[in-house]
Formats: C-alpha cells, structure tokens, sequence
C-alpha cells in the first residue's frame, strides 16, 4: 500500500532515499493512468516538478533527522541504564509467527530519556540535590526534546532550573540545589490505610530471571493466577518494560514501613560512565522498584495496555551524597511506599534511600509513578459490557477497581456513563462510597439492566468484595466480625448500582446525597470471610419518585463459594437538600429524651462506667464507647439498660472516609456502638464470667436485626447518645445469646431505632500462638 502512494508522480518509497542517492532515483514520472481516465502528464521542466522534487528532498531530510534523533535517543537511553549495545530503530525484525517482541534494551524509555536530557543541560557536578517535577506524561516514542532555562518574573534565565520540553509541551522541570532543600515530611497517619491489593500474592522476593519474565509480560507465572490476563487481546496487554537495572528484589513487605504501605529491598549494578550522570540512573532504578510494586499489588489489572509513567504535578527530591561509585558497583536500595491509591489511576510515592559499599550514596523523596491506560483506551463506565478485569471466580467483569474508586473519591466529570457525555450539570455532590478503609465493594462482576434511568424492578447486580487476611475492623474490634462490616459490605453495592442505574443524572445542578433509611438483615450461619472473596448480590426491588428525590428498594445477599451467609432488604434515598431538609427524627421533630432522663426518681442501682480503655468492646476505630451508665435491672423490659454517651469530634475518623464531599457517620457505626453497649452489658454484669478470661462476641445466628434511620451526625453536631434496653438472656451452659433494642441520639433528636440486636457469647478459640480468634 505505501509503494502505491505519490506526491506529484514520484512513489513515497523514493522520498525516503538514503543521503546522497542520484536524481534518477527521484523520478518525476507521472502517475499510471487508471482504467477509463485520461493520462495526465508533468513537463519535468514545470515549475510544479521543480517545487516537487525541492519538497520531496526536504521532507526525506526530515526523516533522515527524525532517525538521527530516535537513534541518539535510544542510545543515551541505553547509555542511562547501562545497556550500551548497537540499537536497531526499525521496529522488531518479522518471523514466522508475526512481529518478534523488542529486547528489553530496545524499548524506548522515555523518563530515561527525559532524565538525561535534563542532565545534560544542568550545571553542577554529582553531589547537591536535584528537585523534579512532572509536568506531562513522557513520550511514549523517540521524539525531539530539548531543555530550555527558566527565567524570572521578566529577568534573565535562571541557571540552576529548566524545563524539558517535547515541542511545546513542558514534560518536566528539573532544579539543582547546592544542598537539599528544606523538605516536608510526610505526617504518619492515625490510623494507616489496610494494603489492598487487587490480587493477592505470597512472593516476597524475586530474582533476576523472576524480574526477565515480569518484563516480558508473565505475571501470572511469576505471581501466580490471580494475575491471569489470559484472553485479552494483545494491545490490552501490559505495554512492554524497559532493560531491567534491578539485580534481584531481596524483600517484598506489604505491610511494611512506617506508614504500612510497603517496604522493599533490592539490589542494582551502577556502571559509572563520564559520559552521563549517576542521579538520572538512580531516579529510574528506584522507580522500576516501584514498578515491581505496582504489578505486585496488581494495580494494573485495571487498565487495558496499563504502563508506568512518573507521577505529574508532585514534586520530588533527589539528595546526592558525595560518595565514590566505583566500576560495577552494587547498590542497595529500601523503598518506603508512603502513599498508594487508585484514583485518578492507581498511583505509587514512596521514599528510598540508595547505598553502595556501606555509604548513603542518595536519598529520594516523594518519588512517583502512575499506571495509565494505552492511549486511546475506553474507560467509560458501564455495566453492559465486559472489560480487562477478571472476577475471582474467572469471568470478565464489567467493572473493575476503578470504577468503585472514583465513586468513592473522584471526578464524576471526566468519565463518561452510558455513553452520556454532559452527565453531572453543576453539582459537587453526588452519591458516594465511603472511600479508604470504609471502601468495601471491589468489582461488578455481572449485571442485568434496562434502560438508562429506567429503573426496572428486578434489575440485579454480582459484584465482589476481597476481605483481607486481617482487616482492620476485626482486629480492632477483639477478633470478631462487627455488624459494621456486615452492613457496609452489604449495603454498598445497593448506592453504586443506583448510581450506575441512572440516579447520577437526575437533578444535575442540585447536590445529591445518597442516605440509608432502613433494612433488615440476618445472619445465616457462622462465617469468617477474612482472606476470602464475598459474592455481593443486589436486586432493585422498588422505584419510588420523590417531589425532590428518589427512593430504592434492595433484597441483597452476601456469599462465599456460591453459599449465602447474609441476606436482607433495604431501602436507600437519594435526596436533594431541600428534602433532606425535612428529616425531623424518629418522633415527628419531638424531643424525646433516653429512658434514663425519663425516670422519676432514678433508678437505685446505678453505675458509671468509663470504657475508653475497655478494648475488649473494641480499639482504635472500634472504640465507639466512653462514658457509659448501666442499670442491671433497668429499661423498658426490667432486664436491664445501659446508655452511653460519647463527643462528636470533628477529626473522628469516619468523617474523612464517609463520604467525600459529604462528610456524615455512617449508620453502621451507631449500629455497631449499640452492639457494643450490649457486649459491655454481659462484661460489667458478671453475666459471662464462666466464659471468662476470653470472652468471645459475635452476631447471633438466624436472628433478624431491623434499623431506621430518620437523621444524620454531622461535625457540627456536639454529643451521639445510644441506648440499649436488655430484653432476654438465654444460657445454655457454655454459650449465652442476649436480645436488645436500641435508639441513637443526635443531641437531644432520636434519630435510629435498632430492633432485635441479637448477641452470642462464647469462650474464645485460641490459635497456636495463643491469641484469640
């Protein structure tokens, strides 16, 4: 085809012509008549035939300069990462079976590229600091760039900083510093986030040959067949890596680090060469450390043709230390993974220090990488069609990780729905999913729709959920699995099939908030699903239009290997502010107070009880209990009452994870404080001391427990009160089942109701290492 396309006669193969090849190769012939026209022929002495052959001469120039530069490119590229073999630019040399795949060293890297041509142009020799940000994401080819000093507010350029640019783009901007800078550190947060990686796997280290068969795309053999991508097309396929620099990974800790993301070691060669400088090296061998890390935590099954890119927009410092590098000396590199997430693409920072024979030879700050998409790629959210994401139990889901994320804490606007482009209008609030740790629906595995904002009864949802080999509200909460969990697992997959049903379009320059009203919910049989995937199912049972807003009806299931364990019902609004408004508590906007405020004269056996420090109601998180009375005897049935009573606090926890934009307590939480009052109820009564010294709480099973919330707790809010009066006990020698009700207060508004909380104590298993469980 190419041989058949001419420029004023001339065949294009004949504008490509090696420098110096004779004008008679650069025939001026005019083109081959086609059947049925008349000829038309070109005087080789017209003017048109002489500005052809300048035009055509020109244009080979510029491709004989665009290969100098790909060339060049690739070479200094193979200089950076020590890889300095003879190149081939023309692309894989054809088999038998198709294109061969490009050897490790032939494929383009285009931050090593960046990195060196920014060393080129920066003054200074290899000790100072160097401070790096990503403007733009790198070429994905060989392409012509160059660095331009920066200048002042209209002054003179400024030497010690430069922009790289790719034409008009500025990719990076690079600064030397005589010394580093001072540099923020990253604060350790309360409470650091669960690692949750999108597939699990046991390696801890790779060798070298482990690192060879990442780069040629063998994640499932190295990692094991959670990472199967088998079926895809090749172009959805993760884009080749560059020549490894890595020697071996030593140690892979996902739990690692002070900030319990991630800690690696690893190892690398540095081949010392004057001709480029140590620190662009350095930068790409910790990031392909990072890399390791990404795919390891399978950050990239969410993306078709997903490749590493530097994180744009976040600075980073390189500190170099004045450190001889010998020939071939080994470096040791420890990666602190300080921040990983996956919106607006899953993204990787970290912090590595870098020593060779002992000696620090570099410290890296808030370096990062992104996993991006191949350009081009469709990520419009849908749920009619498969993607590039594997289910666990095999099948291609409709959506993957992604899509739950930016429901929980991205920009609704630059994705397209349904292929319904002007989708959200003006508002900044739309319905969410809780996002960090309360985020508890991974992937929509199936579903079966109507029409968009349809809203056809029956419509169902399969979506999963990857519980952790520890998740942090069973270890927080003394080896039990809450109510809490069980309701969020449950009750999200209801909020985003709305959403993906159509309620993101309605009232799109209002803000819209999504909120739980009631449901219902039974435990089925005795279940730990840590390490496990939970099957969510979602049926839309109901579609009520509201003067203001919408209200949905869910029956949903939670299962493992295809048996249930959780089912119930629920109903979830979506309201305008208007109508959230109108919520006026449980009592029609009356103040009705606790029952212990009600008693006329109070009751003659009380007790005060401070359980912060009781962690055996729960820690950390799951400390949802303070300053509590207890009335052996008390409450509506005489079987006792207990009424806690604890400060909302603007930094709780929950306000920063439920929900973005619209920061409220999640009705789990007060379902779950209740709980706890019962749990403290049989511990502060002596009811359970034959079960003593491990007490072991759980949720009852075949008991129906029934919620209703007609309020929020919101920051501005000053107390949350909770209320449980006692209504049987049952013992039956090794076991005692205890059934309550219970109310939630916001200040002095009743504003939950929660029926049958129903409570098994045993004695607690222990494991090998002694620990309950």
């Amino acid at each position: 085809m190419m041989e058949e396309l001419t420029f004023e006669g001339v065949p294009l193969g004949e504008l490509t012509a090696p420098p110096g090849s004779p004008p008679a190769q650069q025939s001026t012939r005019p083109p081959a008549a086609r059947p049925g026209s008349r000829p038309i022929t070109v005087p080789p002495a017209a003017p048109a035939a002489t500005m052809a052959e300048q035009l055509q001469r020109a244009h080979a120039a510029v491709l004989d300069t665009h290969r100098a530069i790909s060339a060049w490119q690739l070479a200094r590229t193979a200089m950076l990462t020590g890889t300095a073999e003879v190149l081939r630019t023309d692309g894989p040399y054809p088999t038998d079976d198709g294109p061969a795949p490009l050897p490790r060293h032939e494929i383009y890297d285009g931050t090593a590229a960046v990195l060196e041509t920014a060393a080129n142009a920066l003054p200074g020799d290899g000790t100072g600091a160097i401070d790096l940000t990503w403007r733009n994401t790198v070429p994905d080819a060989p392409t012509a760039l160059d660095a331009h000093p920066a200048t002042g507010s209209g002054g003179p350029p400024l030497p010690s900083q430069w922009y790289v640019r790719d034409g008009d783009r500025v990719i990076a901007v690079v600064a030397r510093h005589p010394q580093a800078p001072p540099w923020p550190r990253r604060p350790v947060p309360r409470y650091p986030r669960d690692p949750r990686p999108l597939a699990r796997t046991s390696v801890e280290r790779l060798s070298a040959a482990e690192l060879d068969a990442l780069a040629a795309g063998e994640f499932a053999t190295v990692f094991g067949a959670a990472f199967d991508q088998r079926g895809l097309s090749p172009e959805a396929l993760p884009a080749p890596w560059p020549a490894r620099l890595l020697a071996e990974v030593t140690a892979i800790e996902p739990r690692g680090g002070v900030y319990a993301q991630g800690f690696l070691r690893a190892t690398a060669h540095l081949t010392a060469d004057e001709r480029t400088a140590t620190w662009p090296r350095l930068i790409v061998t910790a990031s392909e450390l990072l890399r390791v890390y990404a795919f390891h935590r399978g950050f990239h099954l969410c993306l078709p043709g997903a490749r590493t890119t530097p994180l744009t927009d976040r600075p980073a410092l390189v500190e170099l230390f004045d450190t001889p590098a010998p020939q071939q000396a080994e470096l040791r590199l420890e990666m602190e993974v300080t921040e990983l997430g996956m919106v607006p693409r899953p993204y990787l920072i970290g912090d590595c220090r870098i020593t060779g024979g002992g000696q620090l030879v570099a410290h890296l700050r808030d370096l990062g990488i992104t996993l991006r998409e191949r350009p081009g790629a469709d990520l419009a959210f849908g749920l009619e069609r498969e993607g590039c994401r594997r289910s666990a139990a095999g099948q291609w889901a409709v959506c993957s990780e992604l899509v739950p994320a930016v429901a929980a804490e991205g920009n609704y606007r630059a994705h397209t729905l349904h292929d319904v482009r002007d989708l959200h209008g003006t508002a900044q609030v739309r319905p969410r999913l809780p996002r960090g740790d309360m985020l508890m629906l991974d992937r929509c595995r199936q579903a079966e729709i109507g029409a968009w904002r349809e809203y056809r009864p029956g419509s169902w949802l399969a979506s999963e959920h990857d519980v952790p080999e520890d998740p942090w509200y069973v270890r927080e909460s003394g080896g039990a699995l809450p109510q809490l969990a069980l309701m969020e697992i449950a009750l999200q997959p209801p909020g985003i099939f709305s959403g993906l049903l159509g309620v993101l379009g309605e009232y799109p320059d209002q803000d819209l908030t999504c909120r739980n009203l009631d449901g219902t919910a039974r435990l089925l049989r005795e279940v730990d699903p840590r390490g496990a995937t939970v099957e969510q199912q979602t049926t839309l049972t109901s579609h009520t239009p509201l003067p203001g807003g919408l209200m949905h009806r869910y029956n949903f299931s939670l299962g493992t290997g295809g048996k249930p364990f959780y089912t119930g019902e629920t109903v979830h609004g979506y309201f305008t502010p208007e109508l959230l408004a109108q919520q006026q508590g449980l009592d029609g906007g009356r103040r009705v107070p606790p029952w212990l405020d009600r008693c006329p004269p109070p009751p003659a056996q009380v007790r005060h009880l401070d359980l912060r420090e009781d962690t055996r109601l729960g820690h950390g998180r799951m400390a949802l209990l303070e300053d509590t009375v207890l009335v052996p005897d008390g409450g509506v049935y005489g079987a006792g009452y207990l009424l806690c009573t604890k400060p909302v606090r603007p930094d709780d926890w929950y306000f920063e994870q439920h929900f973005f934009q619209d920061p409220v307590m999640p009705g789990s939480a007060g379902v779950q404080m209740l709980y706890q009052a019962a749990h403290a109820y049989a511990l502060h009564t002596g009811l359970v001391d034959h079960l003593l010294p491990h007490p072991h709480f759980a949720i009852a099973v075949g008991e129906e427990v029934r919620w209703t919330y007609r309020g929020q707790i919101l920051r501005e809010h000053r107390q949350v009160r909770g209320e449980v009066h006692i209504r049987e006990v049952h013992h039956d020698g090794r076991a005692v089942r205890i059934l309550a009700d219970g109310s939630v207060w916001r200040d002095d508004l009743r504003i939950y109701q929660v029926d049958n909380i129903a409570v098994q104590v045993t004695s607690a298993r222990r494991n090998d290492r002694g620990e309950a469980g």
